[in-house]
């Protein structure tokens, strides 16, 4: 598998020298992005490594020089991935009282590609971002030295009642904003929670529901896919307090032994998508990446919003 060049973009409500001293400041970036950073611009340095960096880079590997850099504007620094000399690049544009922010990560030459650095990494750490500089807390991020095998379980704090996540989790339009491409909703036993997620002539199914407890609990099965394959469940449970929602999601029935990372990277950024949803409101919109032809796994919002990519996102 080669190194796929990721771009994107996201809105942000801040500044952009706001948002670059939320890019360059080393507590900053500890907050939303790395476990540790020492960043020194003067000296081109941008360094960041521990447990929610890809690869889990100590300090002397966790190195990374800056290559451009343009308070406000422009900052790109060198990573080196696996085998992948990288480079990441952000691009900032004033826009509608914010900040229009891109990212460009791409490798010099292909090479086999290094597990953890995938879209879900960039979206989990601009979401960060987005979160960090509006006050929330940012703080959904994939420690990589965790077992990722045979089962999945994530847990989050929403700053919203049960009654609107619920309405996030389960409303068609609403899914559509998050994760779904055409969403198709029965909330009885027996019934579907589709996601309309389709490519060519291959309909990836909808899952059939097991359980479900208004605003407490929804229990679904996966369709079989690839056919023939046993499926799997994913159970989301709500407990309110105060005013606030813990959302606690599984995803069960692999094999125990079975590497679930790419799914467990994926299914902690939906869930940070899907807090953001309750708590923003109809202001929130997804970060964009490029697709290419036949995506599949995206939010209808994603694919309508390929037409405004800032010029520098385009082939």
């Amino acid at each position: 598998m080669t190194f796929a060049t990721k771009r994107m973009q996201i809105g942000l409500s801040a500044s952009p020298d706001r948002v670059f001293k939320a890019l360059t400041e080393s507590e900053a970036v500890q907050s939303w992005f790395s476990e540790y950073a020492e960043i020194d611009l003067a000296a081109k340095h941008y360094d960041f490594w521990g447990k929610y960096t890809p690869t889990v880079p100590d300090r002397d590997s966790g190195k990374h020089p800056i290559v451009e850099c343009v308070p406000g504007e422009v900052l790109a620094y060198r990573w080196l991935v696996g085998d992948h000399d990288t480079q990441v690049t952000f691009r900032l544009h004033p826009h509608q009282n914010g900040t229009l922010l891109t990212l460009r990560h791409a490798a010099d030459n292909e090479g086999t590609s290094e597990k953890g650095v995938g879209e879900d990494f960039w979206f989990l750490s601009l979401e960060n971002l987005r979160r960090y500089l509006d006050g929330k807390p940012s703080n959904a991020r994939v420690d990589f030295t965790a077992p990722m095998r045979g089962h999945i379980q994530h847990e989050i704090e929403v700053d919203a009642p049960s009654q609107r996540v619920w309405h996030v989790l389960t409303n068609p339009d609403e899914l559509n904003r998050w994760i779904a491409t055409n969403a198709n909703i029965h909330l009885e036993k027996d019934g579907v929670y589709g996601l309309g997620w389709t490519a060519g002539d291959t309909d990836y199914g909808a899952s059939k529901v097991l359980d479900v407890v208004p605003e407490e609990k929804l229990v679904l099965e996966t369709p079989p896919f690839p056919p023939g394959e046993s499926p799997t469940v994913m159970t989301w449970e709500l407990k309110e307090n105060n005013g606030k929602t813990w959302l606690t999601f599984t995803h069960s029935g692999f094999d125990s032994d079975q590497d679930v990372s790419e799914l467990h990277s994926g299914w902690l950024n939906f869930m940070n998508w899907m807090r953001s949803v309750s708590e923003y409101g109809a202001d929130w919109v997804a970060p964009v990446p490029a697709l290419s032809e036949g995506a599949i796994g995206y939010p209808a919002t994603v694919f309508s919003a390929q037409n405004q990519l800032a010029p520098e996102l385009r082939e």
